[in-house]
C-alpha cells in the first residue's frame, strides 16, 4: 500500500502527472519538442506573473536558488540574507561559499522577518550588491513578509533574490509587481509535480547586473547567463545547454496547466481551508501551533510536539499505524520539537486532513 504523503514536499501527484512520468521518453531537442517545452515556460510566467524571462533547471530548488546568487553577485560583494530557519541558514552558506560578505537579518524561530530590520541593515550597508530572503521557511512553517522586504529593498535600489521553492503555487506571489529581481523554485511542491527541476524567474534588471560583472569567476551549470544565451542561440531547436528530461518537464506542463485550469486563486483558498480545518482541529485536541497563525502558510502546518514525547514518535506512529507521511522538525534545534503537516498537494481533500486529526488523538489516547 503507497503512504499518503503530508510532508512538505515532495507531494501526492495526480494521475494525469504521472501517466506523463510512465511515457515512452522523447527526444530533448527538435521543433516538436521545442514547442512543447516553450509552453512550459509561459506557463511558469503565468504562475510566476511575471514577464520576464524564466528558465528550467535540471536540479533541485536549491540549484535554483544557487545559480540566483552566485549569477547576480560577484566575490567580495555584500549580500544582506534573512535567516529565521534552516533554509535561511541556506543562503548564508551559500553566499558564504561564492565570497560574499554576508550580513543577516534575523528573527526568532516561528517568527517572520520584519521589513524594518532590512531596512536598517541597507541603510548601514548601502553597498549591498542583493537581498536574499525565504518566502515559506518550511522548517518552521512561517511566511515572511517579501512583499513589504522587496519594498524596502527598492527603495535602496538593491535587488532581491527570492526562494520561493515552498511557496510558488500555493502562496500568494506576484514577481514583477512586487519587484523581485530572481525568484526561484521547485518542481515538487506547491507546482505538483516530482522533483528534479528548478524554475527560475529573472528580470530585466538582474540582467543587466549580471552583464555589468563580466569577471564573477562563477562557474558554468549555473551560470544563469549561459542558459539564456542557448535560450537565445538555440531558441529553434535545443533552448538550454543540457539534456532535459523530457519526461519530467511533461509531467511539470501537465500539473501546472491543472493548476492554471483551477486557478491559482482557487487552489490557495483551498490549501487555505485544509489549514483551517487542520489548525482547528489540532486546537481541539490540546496541542499548540508552533507559530502564530497571521504568519502561517495555507499549505503547511508545525505543531508543538506534547511535553515529553518527540515528535518523532508522532510522526512514526501515523506512518506505521495509519499509512500517513508527515514530517518531524527541520534541523538541530527543531528535530525533536515539532512535527509538519503537508497540505500543498493537488489531491488532498478533507478526509486527509481528518485523517491525520484521527491518527493524532489515536496517538494521543494510547499514551
Amino acid at each position: 500500500m503507497t503512504n499518503k504523503l503530508m510532508i512538505p514536499g515532495p507531494v501526492m501527484l495526480e494521475d494525469d502527472v504521472l501517466f506523463q512520468m510512465g511515457q515512452q521518453v522523447q527526444p530533448h531537442y527538435g521543433p516538436q519538442w521545442t514547442a512543447i517545452f516553450n509552453e512550459t515556460i509561459d506557463l511558469l510566467k503565468l504562475v510566476f506573473e511575471t514577464k520576464g524571462d524564466v528558465h528550467i533547471l535540471v536540479g533541485s530548488g536549491t540549484a535554483g536558488v544557487d545559480a540566483s546568487i552566485a549569477s547576480l553577485t560577484a566575490p567580495g560583494e555584500t549580500i544582506v540574507v534573512g535567516v529565521n530557519g534552516h533554509f535561511g541558514h541556506r543562503l548564508v552558506e551559500i553566499g558564504q561559499a561564492y565570497g560574499l560578505n554576508v550580513i543577516s537579518v534575523e528573527a526568532p524561530l516561528g517568527k517572520p522577518l520584519k521589513a524594518a530590520d532590512f531596512d536598517r541593515a541597507l541603510t548601514q550597508h548601502a553597498n549591498a550588491a542583493a537581498v536574499a530572503v525565504v518566502h515559506l521557511e518550511t522548517s518552521t512553517t512561517v511566511l515572511n513578509p517579501v512583499e513589504d522586504i522587496a519594498n524596502v529593498s527598492r527603495r535602496h535600489d538593491v535587488p532581491v533574490i527570492v526562494d520561493a521553492v515552498s511557496s510558488l503555487g500555493g502562496v500568494p506571489l506576484a514577481m514583477d509587481d512586487w519587484g523581485i529581481d530572481l525568484c526561484a523554485s521547485a518542481s515538487q511542491k506547491c507546482l505538483g509535480a516530482p522533483a528534479g527541476l528548478a524554475q527560475v524567474a529573472i528580470s530585466q534588471r538582474a540582467w543587466d547586473i549580471m552583464a555589468s560583472k563580466p569577471q564573477r569567476n562563477h562557474g558554468w551549470y549555473l551560470n544563469l547567463q549561459v542558459w539564456q544565451q542557448h535560450a537565445i542561440k538555440w531558441s529553434d531547436w535545443h533552448p538550454y545547454p543540457i539534456t532535459m528530461p523530457t519526461n519530467t518537464v511533461l509531467a511539470l506542463r501537465t500539473s501546472l496547466q491543472s493548476l492554471l485550469a483551477e486557478g491559482v486563486t482557487n487552489r490557495i483558498q483551498h490549501y487555505s481551508d485544509l489549514a483551517n480545518r487542520l489548525r482547528s482541529g489540532i486546537r481541539d485536541l490540546g496541542l499548540r501551533l508552533f507559530a502564530s497563525e497571521d504568519c502561517l502558510a495555507p499549505v503547511l502546518t508545525g505543531v508543538i510536539s506534547p511535553d515529553g514525547i518527540p515528535s518523532s514518535d508522532i510522526v512514526g506512529y501515523l506512518l506505521n499505524e495509519h499509512g500517513i507521511k508527515i514530517s518531524g522538525g527541520f534541523g538541530d534545534e527543531m528535530k525533536e520539537r515539532i512535527f509538519r503537516v503537508g497540505h500543498m498537494g493537488p489531491t488532498l481533500t478533507e478526509s486527509d486532513i481528518d485523517a491525520v486529526l484521527n491518527g493524532v488523538e489515536a496517538f494521543l489516547k494510547s499514551k
